[in-house]
């Protein structure tokens, strides 16, 4: 199923596994902040990063192993999806109620790291609907999604660690 698509999976499982080892360098820089502002972030904002990453590695892992089937890709990629669907609607409502305090989030925040992911989530749903009836775009379906969840957590790891890095009062 996955035939020619074993160093595309291996290299955007190998970059989402390096993504995750940078969520550690990221925790490290919140160490001066508030225990409740830290709690609220992990939950809103590194989230959704840890999950676009980790959705990569496990729809690539699954994509290499041996002789997995359309069928059980599906059910892994509608897990995935439901999952993402759930935690991208929950980041994007918590955001939302972000906006009404005294120092609220950028207006971005609320489209990448909570529709996007949600709208990716979505995709892959589909792509899992895709795979259940053995559509032959469906491979290059989850491919894409994987790329963007790939861009989307590069983008969103740039923009925690900027806004975390020690800067002058």
């Amino acid at each position: 199923m996955f035939e020619h698509w074993g160093e595309f999976y291996l290299l955007a499982g190998s970059a989402a596994a390096v993504l995750i080892g940078l969520i550690f360098v990221v925790v490290t820089l919140m160490q001066d902040k508030p225990r409740s502002t830290m709690l609220a972030g992990a939950q809103l904002y590194m989230g959704p990063v840890v999950l676009q990453v980790s959705f990569v590695l496990v729809l690539s892992a699954a994509a290499l192993t041996p002789g997995i089937g359309p069928r059980d890709y599906a059910v892994i990629s509608a897990i995935v999806a439901a999952w993402g669907l759930f935690r991208g609607v929950q980041s994007t409502v918590g955001i939302r109620r972000l906006h009404w305090q005294e120092d609220p989030p950028h207006w971005t925040d609320q489209w990448f790291y909570g529709v996007f992911p949600t709208l990716l989530s979505l995709g892959v749903a589909e792509v899992a609907w895709a795979f259940w009836i053995n559509e032959p775009w469906a491979v290059h379906g989850v491919a894409f999604l994987v790329t963007a969840n790939l861009l989307l957590a590069i983008r969103n790891e740039w923009d925690l660690i900027t806004w975390l890095a020690p800067r002058r009062d």
